[in-house]
């Protein structure tokens, strides 16, 4: 089917034009997205472009692809879309999503990778028809719908869970009605003799009786650091082995178990007392500190290493489950308490992350509670990792058919039936 579509170039087809600077002392209150090479930056009151649109990395990072359904302002390290052409703007972005690879190849060899639009207009490409993209931009753009779904249904799970633990064990709305001589709502008899009938003074506030304060090192079997950053350099990976946890993987409640860097096994032996199992909670100490997330049960590996950003609490599960420490830190209080010793000088950190942690108090209700919840959020849990799985079949289907669809090298009709199979799959 390739050799059926016209020669030609990028710069016929497309007409890139570079970004407009705008800086925060300028920005306005408003809901028009800032695009800048790294993605939705911020937001202002104007925009300098009608959407839809499409949006190249240009400087800093080279290669990064966005589409945007509305207006916005295309930020000034970026390359725009000025003129489609009359092409299908959902066409162009997978366009350039596939040649994101030589783009970033494209960069101009300056300290800061930068790209040229001067460099991409002339690149000779074979080219569909207008009824072609829209075809390949509407199917497509279903399995990055379905995805999008897949994620946002994650998301109110994980939001659920929140809510769970907040009205349990923040607000004590089971405690309240109880007071009231009414039956706790959501929950069966059982589940509801679990929660005292009144509350009792403490040393900071009036809190359920029988609920007492607890220091985490009570309540551990471990808190540890990760390594020294001289210990995990970029030339010690290699291709498989032990993965390597950081920031980019704690975005979610549960660790995110995808793409890792690795090092050996005689690596991490070394790094024995940074490493990691299923049941931890981790935390990040310095750059994105709050970041709170658990190594789920069904970790894909059996041990990872931690980077040296992070640290980490093994519960001792006679007292404590992981799945309640780990919404305790995710709550605003444990959020407000896990950050009151931050130090905003140079790169936000933790102070002395390990003995702090340690140090710090929870309210902490009956064992049997703590299982009762832990139960619950670990059937969300479940749920979430199942969808995880959906979401990683959709994503390297969508890749594998990218190029595939873009140079021509694919019928229309066998990815379409490739993405119904999918997507019902999925559902």
């Amino acid at each position: 089917m390739s050799s059926e579509w016209p020669v030609t170039t990028i710069g016929e087809q497309l007409t890139l034009q570079r970004g407009f600077d705008i800086t925060k002392a300028i920005q306005q209150p408003g809901n028009i997205p800032v695009i800048s090479s790294g993605g939705m930056n911020s937001f202002h009151s104007t925009a300098m472009v009608k959407g839809p649109g499409v949006v190249l990395g240009r400087k800093g990072i080279v290669g990064s692809v966005y589409f945007v359904s509305g207006d916005y302002w295309p930020h000034d390290t970026t390359l725009w879309i000025k003129d489609f052409h009359g092409n299908d703007e959902l066409f162009a972005y997978y366009f350039f999503l596939a040649k994101a690879k030589e783009l970033a190849q494209l960069d101009v060899g300056s300290a800061n990778p930068t790209l040229n639009r001067n460099h991409v207009h002339p690149i000779k490409v074979q080219w569909p028809s207008l009824c072609e993209q829209k075809l390949i931009g509407r199917v497509l753009g279903a399995l990055d719908e379905h995805i999008s779904l897949l994620r946002e249904t994650n998301s109110t799970l994980e939001a659920i869970a929140q809510a769970l633990f907040k009205s349990w064990f923040v607000d004590f709305d089971p405690v309240r009605a109880k007071v009231k001589g009414l039956d706790p709502e959501g929950m069966d008899a059982t589940t509801a003799a679990l929660f005292p009938d009144s509350f009792e003074e403490s040393e900071l506030c009036m809190v359920p009786s029988g609920w007492e304060y607890c220091r985490v090192e009570n309540l551990a079997d471990k808190v540890g650091m990760g390594p020294f950053g001289s210990n995990i350099k970029v030339e010690t990976f290699v291709n498989e082995g032990v993965p390597v946890i950081s920031g980019q993987h704690l975005r979610q409640v549960l660790v995110e178990d995808s793409t890792f860097n690795f090092i050996t096994d005689t690596h991490a032996k070394k790094l024995s007392n940074s490493c990691v199992h299923e049941g931890d909670v981790i935390f990040t100490h310095a750059g994105s500190i709050g970041q709170v997330a658990l190594l789920h049960r069904h970790a894909r590996y059996d041990r990872y290493v931690l980077s040296q950003r992070q640290f980490f609490l093994r519960c001792n599960r006679l007292k404590m489950q992981p799945e309640w420490i780990t919404y305790y830190f995710r709550s605003a209080q444990g959020q407000y308490q896990l950050l009151a010793n931050t130090s905003q000088v140079g790169v936000p950190s933790i102070a002395r992350p390990v003995s702090y942690l340690r140090s710090i108090e929870v309210l902490v209700p009956p064992k049997e509670l703590i299982d009762k919840f832990s139960d619950i959020a670990d059937a969300l849990h479940q749920t979430i990792l199942a969808k995880r799985m959906q979401i990683q079949s959709l994503t390297r289907l969508r890749d594998t058919l990218l190029p595939r669809l873009i140079s021509g090298q694919m019928r229309l009709p066998e990815m379409e039936a490739a993405v119904e199979n999918a997507v019902f799959e999925a559902n």
